[in-house]
């Protein structure tokens, strides 16, 4: 077998396998002798047939079995041994293989080119504290709290805080927003909805949220509302708009008591012992936080020190990924269909960035962990499988059954927790500077 590689591209190369005719003959004539021990022809017992008559019954097969061996020895000799660096095979070309005669199989695969690491051990890294204050243990008191209230009904003027049903009609002009902008209809038209009255960044109309703020139950009131010029709904921006509010039911909002059965209901014997846990909660979310962001200024010092062109098939795998991630997320927050269309080329262009960017960084810490010889081990794997089990609520066999149906998922895996592991090494070496914590003025 005679192997020839030609240059496509900075990051695509042609690898050739050529064989002569006497070699795909002897392959030919080892397949055909495999299946005469097997074959069922009439008259003969098993291994005992005509070879002739074998190969006429069974030429599909054996061609079929041919061309897969010849494509496994043209891999293991072509790419197995090549000093190329392979990132994925993106075509096979065999054409016609016939016993008897020379036969060729091209191999189209993109590379990663040779670059040299930076230096990436003693990486300097700001981190933030981990220590939860008072204020931010009362936040997460009043939100657990919050989740727990009761909404009584009240028949009084409505103050900031109330829980406002209510419906409210949109113009501009004399014209409907609902016919404006017919896919919002939050800005429009709402027949009943409830609004916190006087919410600070709560989603909706400011006008009608701050409006509430005094009115009454079955009063009507009138509000207006100016949508800055760069408002992200592009037949509202810099409109005037009018709307009219007419109030059904005022519920005020009371948190339960922090008592004994509140205590035992959150596992706690008193107070102290419930901030202790909130602390404790706050505590780990911000170690999860800080050390996500930690890795992150690793990554990003690395990439500013590597230039090197990048795999095409890679970039198109990575931006698919973030372009489904992004799309699936934001159709569950109700953005349409025509939105994604009207901003398609931006979104095309954000996905490909981030796609260079995330496919540089894994190409880099691959480099290293090949270099500090990071590998992963069946422990590693047995525990990725046993946590994300643990997290989607599956069985651990049922998902490995489900990885064995799909090889890509188990290399994904791989590679993730290889990933982890090279940033756990290089957090490790790092320097890291715990900044001290500001004050936050009220």
């Amino acid at each position: 077998m005679n192997i020839e590689q030609k240059d496509i591209s900075p990051t695509r190369k042609a690898i050739l396998a050529h064989f002569t005719a006497e070699e795909v003959s002897a392959e030919g004539d080892a397949v055909l002798s495999e299946f005469i021990q097997f074959a069922k022809i009439p008259g003969f017992r098993p291994g005992k047939a005509n070879p002739n008559m074998v190969q006429k019954q069974y030429a599909k097969e054996i061609n079929k079995e041919l061309k897969q061996r010849l494509v496994q020895k043209a891999h293991e000799e072509g790419l197995g041994k090549s000093e190329l660096r392979i990132y994925s095979i993106v075509e096979i070309e065999t054409g016609e293989i016939l016993s008897g005669e020379k036969a060729s199989i091209n191999f189209s695969v993109d590379i990663i080119p040779k670059f040299d690491l930076p230096e990436y051990e003693g990486v300097k890294v700001k981190s933030a504290p981990t220590e939860a204050d008072d204020k931010e243990i009362d936040q997460m008191i009043g939100y657990i709290l919050g989740q727990r209230a009761e909404f009584k009904p009240v028949d009084k003027v409505i103050e900031k805080g109330n829980y406002v049903q209510c419906s409210y009609t949109g113009k501009i002009g004399d014209t409907l927003i609902e016919e404006i902008a017919p896919n919002e209809a939050m800005y429009g038209t709402q027949k009943s909805t409830w609004e916190e009255a006087g919410a600070e960044n709560a989603p909706g109309v400011p006008a009608i949220i701050e409006g509430l703020i005094g009115m009454q139950k079955d009063e009507t009131k009138e509000v207006e509302m100016d949508f800055p010029a760069d408002f992200k709904i592009e037949a509202l921006a810099g409109k005037k708009a009018t709307y009219e509010i007419k109030v059904s039911d005022i519920r005020e909002k009371i948190l339960p008591e922090m008592d004994e059965a509140f205590f035992e209901s959150m596992q706690v014997k008193d107070e102290k012992a419930f901030r202790e846990q909130i602390k404790g909660t706050i505590e780990q979310r911000k170690e999860n936080e800080i050390a996500n962001g930690n890795r992150q200024q690793i990554v990003d010092h690395l990439i500013q020190f590597v230039t090197v062109p990048l795999p095409e098939s890679g970039i198109d795998s990575e931006r698919e990924s973030i372009l489904k991630d992004f799309m699936q997320k934001n159709m569950q927050q109700g953005v349409s269909a025509e939105d994604f269309e009207k901003n398609k080329e931006a979104l095309h262009a954000s996905a490909t960035q981030m796609a260079e960017s995330r496919l540089k960084s894994f190409i880099i810490l691959d480099m290293i962990a090949d270099k500090e010889s990071i590998k992963v081990e069946n422990d590693d794997l047995n525990r990725a499988i046993i946590q994300h089990a643990s997290m989607t609520g599956q069985k651990p066999e049922a998902f490995v059954k489900e990885l064995k149906k799909d090889r890509s998922k188990i290399d994904a895996m791989q590679r993730d927790i290889k990933i982890g592991k090279t940033l756990n090494f290089l957090m490790d070496k790092a320097e890291i500077t715990i900044e001290e914590k500001s004050e936050s003025k009220d």
